[in-house]
C-alpha cells in the first residue's frame, strides 16, 4: 500500500474504499423521449463522494473498480404444483407453503382453485394433508390460503443509470452536471448484476503473462475502473420505463467498491 499521494502507480491505493446506497423512487431520465439525461426536478442518489465539498485535505481522488447491483426483494419458488402431471398426489402443506395451480380442469369432488390459476400460499394451521386436486384453494380463508395472483414471483427488468459530478453539491440537469458514465439493465427474474463489464479501460495492464484471451487488434489486455479526482460523484438512479415508471418499489442496493489515493 502506498503511504502518500505522491508517486503512485495507477492502482495503488491508501485506503480502501466501499460505498452502498439503496435505490427505489430515484428516478432518472425521461422513457417517453427516449433520454438517460437527468430532467429538472430529478434527484439520482449519491453513490461515491469524493469530497464534493473540498473540505477533506486527505483525500486526493481515488478509483472505483467495482460496481454491483442487487435486487432487495426475493421469492420462494413453489412447493407444490397442481398440474396434469402431479394430478391425484396426495400432498402435506405446511402453513408458509406456497401451491402453484397451473391448470384447473384436473379437480374433482370439492377441489377447486376459487381464484383460478396462479399462486395460493397455505395459512392455516394445522398441516393440511390431502390429494392435491381435492383440495379448495380458497384465494381468502376458507380452506387458509391466500391468493397471490398468477405471476406474485416475477421480476421485471429494470435500467438504471450512472453519472458523474464534479465540484458541485447541488447539480443542476439543465446546465449539463451529471455527465452519463453509462447504464446497466438487471434482466427479469435475476437477483443481482455486475457493471464492470460497463466500466472504461484504466492505464494499468492486466499482468497475464502468456494469455492472449481477450486481446483486441493492438490493445493490451486491461483493468477497467472509473478514476475519480476530488471533488468528484458518482450518483445512481432508475430509468422510468415500462413497469418502473415510478422507480423500482421493491428497492435494489448498489455497491462500489475501489480505493482513495
Amino acid at each position: 500500500m502506498s503511504s502518500t499521494s505522491t508517486n503512485k502507480q495507477p492502482l495503488f491505493i491508501d485506503r480502501p474504499l466501499f460505498d452502498a446506497i439503496r435505490v427505489t423512487s430515484q428516478t432518472v431520465g425521461s422513457a417517453s423521449t427516449n433520454t438517460l439525461f437527468v430532467q429538472g426536478g430529478q434527484a439520482p442518489s449519491i453513490l461515491v463522494d469524493m469530497d464534493a465539498e473540498l473540505s477533506d485535505d486527505t483525500n486526493n481522488g481515488g478509483i472505483v473498480d467495482s460496481i454491483s447491483i442487487v435486487r432487495n426483494d426475493a421469492y420462494r419458488a413453489a412447493d407444490y404444483l397442481v398440474n396434469t402431471t402431479t394430478s391425484g398426489t396426495v400432498i402435506s402443506i405446511a402453513s408458509g407453503q406456497i401451491v402453484q395451480i397451473q391448470v384447473t380442469g384436473s379437480f374433482t369432488g370439492a377441489g377447486i382453485a376459487d381464484s383460478g390459476v396462479g399462486y395460493y400460499t397455505y395459512t392455516g394451521s394445522p398441516t393440511l394433508t390431502g390429494v392435491n386436486t381435492v383440495l379448495r384453494y380458497s384465494g381468502g380463508t376458507t380452506s387458509g390460503f391466500n391468493y397471490n395472483g398468477v405471476d406474485y414471483s416475477y421480476q421485471p427488468a429494470v435500467t438504471f443509470a450512472f453519472y458523474q459530478t464534479r465540484n458541485t453539491t447541488v447539480p443542476i440537469p439543465g446546465s449539463g452536471d451529471y455527465k452519463l458514465l453509462f447504464a446497466k439493465t438487471v434482466p427479469a427474474n435475476s437477483g443481482i448484476v455486475d457493471c464492470s463489464d460497463l466500466m472504461p479501460q484504466l492505464a494499468a495492464p492486466v499482468v497475464s503473462a502468456g494469455n492472449t484471451s481477450g486481446l483486441g487488434p493492438s490493445a493490451p489486455l486491461r483493468n477497467k475502473g472509473i478514476y475519480l479526482e476530488r471533488g468528484d460523484r458518482i450518483y445512481v438512479g432508475v430509468f422510468p420505463d415500462a413497469l418502473n415508471s415510478a422507480g423500482y418499489v421493491p428497492g435494489v442496493h448498489v455497491y462500489a467498491q475501489g480505493g482513495f489515493f
